[in-house]
């Protein structure tokens, strides 16, 4: 299995500095697509010899944020192979992630998605990490699938007509079922968007109901830095930076 991803991050660099500690390891090529004046983040894939994809098309035509542009663009530059994992850049993957999809029998004709589960906050992010939740299936629970207590579990796009679509966080195909002699006639809709809204499950849709299908093997964990409402990032992030409490200075002392 030879396995690609493609991953949007603009402003999102404190996110990736995570995620990519656990997601690097699971894929024989990462494509990162970010924007010009996102500094941070190119730095970021430059000390971690990230492959980076640096577009202006987030903006063209005066648009807030078109994400869908940008990712076309990154899966425009991958090799399309084997298999294809459009992922976010806040979203952290279990190591078993590539020995479950080896032993899944997945049809290239299918997109496949996942669960999620969102943690909320460095500490309640750093506690997680402690805790071994992360390495549980190598040890003691590789039967179960299991989601931390105290932890809200990410909604599933679900239409009571169209079915289940797997959300942009995790979107996995084939090439067999994205591309015709030689070309993609499955493409993420590039055009007419002016923010990160819709457009992931326009693509899913791409694909009839029968052919999106949700892997219960894998869990994956959303990152995000505080509670927020429902496209708070769509058109540019607005949340607060991820990490650590800043340390607090100590009292001066007199002699």
């Amino acid at each position: 299995m030879y396995l690609e991803a493609v991953s949007v991050c603009v402003g999102y660099s404190d996110f990736l500095a995570e995620a990519l500690q656990f997601n690097r390891p699971l894929f024989d090529r990462w494509l990162i697509v970010t924007a010009p004046q996102d500094e941070e983040t190119r730095d970021l894939c430059h000390r971690h010899n990230l492959e980076t994809l640096v577009t202006d098309d987030f903006y063209r035509g005066g648009t807030d944020f078109d994400k869908a542009r940008a990712v076309d663009r990154g899966l425009q530059q991958l090799s399309h192979r084997d298999w294809v994992l459009h992922v976010d850049g806040d979203v952290v993957l279990p190591p078993h992630t590539r020995t479950t999809l080896a032993a899944a029998d997945l049809d290239p004709q299918c997109l496949y998605g996942c669960d999620r589960v969102m943690v909320r906050g460095w500490e309640r992010w750093a506690r997680l990490k402690a805790s071994g939740f992360l390495h549980a299936y190598s040890r003691s629970h590789h039967f179960n699938v299991c989601f931390p207590g105290t932890y809200d579990v990410g909604a599933r796009w679900a239409d009571l007509h169209a079915g289940y679509a797997p959300c942009g966080f995790f979107q996995l195909y084939h090439r067999d079922g994205a591309m015709r002699h030689g070309i993609r006639h499955r493409r993420y809709p590039a055009y007419g968007h002016s923010d990160a809204a819709r457009t992931d499950m326009q693509f899913a849709l791409q694909w009839d109901r029968r052919q999106r299908v949700l892997l219960p093997e894998l869990v994956a964990l959303h990152l995000e830095s505080a509670g927020a409402a429902v496209g708070a990032n769509w058109a540019g992030r607005t949340t607060p930076r991820f990490g650590p409490p800043a340390p607090q200075a100590r009292p001066g002392r007199c002699y």
